[in-house]
């Protein structure tokens, strides 16, 4: 997956410096650099993650903080920023994009990787659909609504894809929250400690068992769909 995120931009562009915000441990930055060993791949998040991720050399530079507050320090400074599964946890969408036109010169290239709201899985499931993932995801933006922020701070949109970085868990993932939907956590603080709730959680694992293990050959499957 990170490589096609990657492949991506190489389409466009041969990076110098890119920076990946929310970059969390450096994973993608750690793939990218053996694809492009002549770049610079520095990334940003709130978390300690980007700490261990500098010390660990998979990314030259971390920086921790919100992006928005840190923009006007980086001014200029990369040619690419990629935001993966990223946007929909912040705030104020909004903001970061206009963080990214402050980052970025003119002709540099930003990338943005999002949940699709469009997805035909999202009627399917409902709310066993993965990507609502509450209270995580703060928005669900769809390609209309995505359009409109860049190109209200200068970006030009240049190519959309849907569905190469496509993530083959939907199946799975339904399954899986279609039980904890029926039988909950039962040892968690705000329930009654019940030996009857924790028998009929085991119990509902144990009958969509072969759901579980079948799911991931459907996901692959219908992928392409």
């Amino acid at each position: 997956l990170h490589h096609q995120r990657a492949a991506l931009v190489e389409a466009h562009t041969k990076p110098a410096k890119w920076l990946d915000v929310g970059g969390g441990h450096g994973h993608f930055c750690r793939i990218a650099k053996d694809r492009m060993p002549g770049a610079r791949f520095d990334a940003l998040d709130l978390s300690d993650s980007i700490e261990d991720a500098e010390r660990r050399g998979w990314v030259d530079q971390g920086y921790r903080g919100l992006f928005p507050e840190m923009a006007e320090g980086l001014r200029g400074k990369y040619d690419v920023v990629s935001m993966s599964h990223y946007l929909e946890h912040t705030r104020e969408p909004e903001a970061e994009i206009e963080a990214a036109a402050k980052v970025l010169p003119e002709g540099g290239y930003l990338m943005i990787e999002l949940p699709d709201p469009d997805c035909r899985l999202k009627s399917l499931f409902r709310r066993l659909w993965l990507p609502y993932f509450q209270p995580q995801h703060q928005h669900l933006l769809s390609v209309a609504n995505l359009e409109k922020l860049p190109v209200a701070h200068g970006f030009t949109p240049v190519t959309w894809h849907r569905g190469e970085a496509h993530q083959r868990i939907d199946f799975f993932a339904a399954v899986f929250l279609f039980v904890h939907w029926i039988a909950p956590k039962a040892d968690v603080p705000w329930r009654p400690r019940s030996a009857a709730k924790r028998l009929f959680r085991t119990a509902s694992f144990a009958l969509v068992m072969p759901w579980l293990m079948l799911s991931p050959l459907l996901d692959h499957l219908l992928a392409p769909l």
